[in-house]
């Protein structure tokens, strides 16, 4: 399984895509899909898309949003 794979598998609840910038890879980017965030979540730093240079970046930021998001 690859590293995107694994992502992809670990936060079912998001849809994760890389951008395209000019001819190279741009950033990579996830996005929640059939959530609506609450005004306790948005005050608590939950976000509905979030992004990141690297896969290992965007882990981190999805895990991070996974708790705020729990703490709702």
């Amino acid at each position: 399984m690859t590293e995107l794979e694994e992502l992809v598998a670990g936060f079912p609840g998001w849809s994760i895509w890389r951008s395209q910038a000019d001819d190279r890879p741009g950033d990579w980017y996830a996005t929640r899909r059939g959530h609506r965030l609450t005004q306790a979540e948005l005050v608590a730093g939950a976000c509905m898309t979030v992004a990141a240079e690297t896969l290992d970046e965007l882990r981190r930021a999805l895990d991070e949003q996974t708790g705020r998001s729990a703490a709702r």
